[in-house]
């Protein structure tokens, strides 16, 4: 397996269990952007501990482009997006539209990238996984239709997709240039505190001393995947042996293993026909994209041959 491959599966193992703890810590009567705050604070000061070095500020000022990418783009109208939309539906249609990452990621590295072109399989992979979005929509979690509120939901989260896709790509484009688990403390930190600012601006301030164990139990769950989800998905994207799709393609884990643990853990979710069947469409496409480009290696290898 490609060392970049791996990482990217490591990633998207440690991002598909984070839905079921938002939704719980939010349950504290808390509030999004709050939330995301001080996770991602937290996570940078955590980060900047491991990876301070001298002349970080000059390397930050070099990289400015991306580092503000990065922090505005991928953090604060990303993961702003991402939490407000996952307050707005279930856990698990959260984590099942999530799972439509790696799909727009092809789009977009179709549209920006270099050397990143869809083929006839992802072009099949990509319209796979529009009926299975579409189903979750038409269908919601409890079989009817979503109301404007879940819908505002589903489009919050693709928003997030879109941007964060986007930051993916200008990381992958900048291979090398900034040590990948410092790229992530300077996202997080100075993102984070950008997330909590315009919070409390807001939503008002919530204080966060004082509350049940529940709360702190879902914020250093999430704290610590943070740390480390986000440090092995850059490293996976600098890997020179790996495309940005290629790599997306390994985040099609989240819609599977998110819904179950929220079915599990969160008490009013529960499978359903239209879930599990959008889910299990969405998923199909992963094979369709793999699958798809394995056999048609394999035949040319064979009519090489002979």
């Amino acid at each position: 397996m490609k060392k970049g491959l791996l990482y990217a599966i490591i990633a998207s193992v440690l991002w598909a269990i984070v839905t079921p703890f938002i939704k719980q810590g939010l349950s504290y009567d808390f509030t999004p952007m709050n939330f995301a705050g001080i996770r991602f604070t937290l996570v940078g000061i955590i980060l900047f501990a491991y990876t301070w070095h001298k002349g970080m500020w000059r390397e930050i000022k070099q990289n400015s482009r991306l580092f503000l990418n990065l922090i505005l783009i991928n953090m604060f109208l990303g993961y702003t997006a991402f939490y407000i939309g996952v307050d707005f539906v279930s856990g698990a249609i959260s984590s099942i539209i999530m799972g439509m990452t790696p799909l727009i990621n092809v789009l977009l590295a179709h549209l920006i990238a270099r050397n990143d072109k869809l083929n006839i399989y992802k072009t099949c992979s990509l319209l796979v996984s529009l009926i299975g979005l579409f189903l979750i929509i038409g269908m919601g979690s409890d079989g009817k239709p979503l109301d404007t509120k879940g819908i505002a939901g589903v489009v919050l989260l693709l928003l997030n997709i879109i941007l964060q896709g986007y930051s993916a790509i200008s990381v992958s484009e900048d291979k090398g240039k900034v040590n990948p688990i410092f790229l992530n403390a300077v996202q997080m930190f100075f993102g984070g505190l950008l997330i909590y600012i315009v919070g409390v601006s807001v939503e008002g301030f919530h204080p966060f001393i004082g509350k049940p164990a529940g709360f702190y139990i879902s914020l250093g769950v999430l704290v610590f995947i943070s740390v480390f989800a986000f440090s092995f998905w850059f490293m996976a994207l600098q890997d020179a042996k790996s495309k940005v799709s290629d790599l997306n393609m390994c985040r099609l884990i989240n819609p599977i293993l998110g819904a179950v643990l929220s079915w599990i853990m969160l008490a009013d979710e529960y499978p359903t026909f239209s879930t599990v069947t959008g889910m299990l469409i969405i998923v199909s496409s992963l094979i369709i994209y793999f699958k798809g480009e394995t056999l048609v290696k394999r035949i040319k290898n064979k009519g090489t041959q002979t």
